[in-house]
């Protein structure tokens, strides 16, 4: 009975862990401004993926509070992976965007206004994962050539004082890092495996408490 009740124990970690890489995805930088070519083909936002596991997207929605909606449609999964970053573009071309290696292309269903918008992510049951609601200024960055870039994932995306203009050039010479960490961020290594190992524990030691007294 003991060993069924473990092998139970790891895989609810396993589910657990598993679970909390779909809910921590994280838009993590923003081009909404780019100079280097225009918007209509160089902006592109990037997410975050702080998991043990790959989370495939396709069928997500991304959209704003507004009128702008896009269902993902890639003809197959499109997995952001563990620990890694996926970049979604207005415009996939390199030559044509301003040098950015995209992994997809929304084409002009999703706009990033220059002042203020909302990112949204939307799982394939419309649960919201992640939102950026940026506003221009105030409170957010307003870079002209270079991205907004989220000075940790860890942190509140959704606070303006999280974020930064990048320093980084790529491509034809805006700034940012499209596909990579931000300039100078330490990313914190699949943080919710340690969580799912302390639920898997405490729920061992339990199990553990609870045969003991049973015998």
């Amino acid at each position: 009975m003991s060993g069924r009740i473990l092998i139970f124990v790891i895989l609810v970690g396993f589910i657990a862990c598993s679970t909390a890489s779909a809910a921590n995805l994280v838009i993590n930088e923003i081009m909404q401004n780019p100079v280097a070519v225009t918007d209509t083909y160089g902006e592109w936002f990037e997410l975050y993926n702080p998991g043990p596991s790959g989370v495939d997207i396709n069928g997500w929605t991304i959209k704003d509070a507004g009128s702008n909606n896009h269902v993902i449609d890639n003809g197959g999964s499109l997995t952001v992976p563990a620990g890694g970053y996926l970049t979604l573009c207005r415009n996939a071309d390199t030559m044509l965007n301003g040098g950015v290696s995209c992994d997809y292309e929304y084409s002009g269903a999703i706009t990033l206004t220059n002042s203020d918008d909302e990112v949204i992510l939307l799982d394939s049951d419309n649960a919201e994962i992640d939102r950026v609601e940026y506003d221009g200024g105030p409170n957010f960055p307003d870079p002209t050539g270079a991205s907004m870039e989220l000075i940790s994932p860890s942190l509140d995306n959704n606070v303006g004082s999280n974020w930064r203009e990048a320093t980084v050039p790529y491509g034809d010479g805006d700034l940012g890092t499209p596909g990579a960490s931000n300039n100078g961020v330490i990313v914190p290594e699949f943080p919710s495996v340690l969580i799912a190992l302390i639920i898997t524990l405490v729920s061992f030691l339990a199990t553990s408490i609870y045969i003991s007294k049973s015998n």
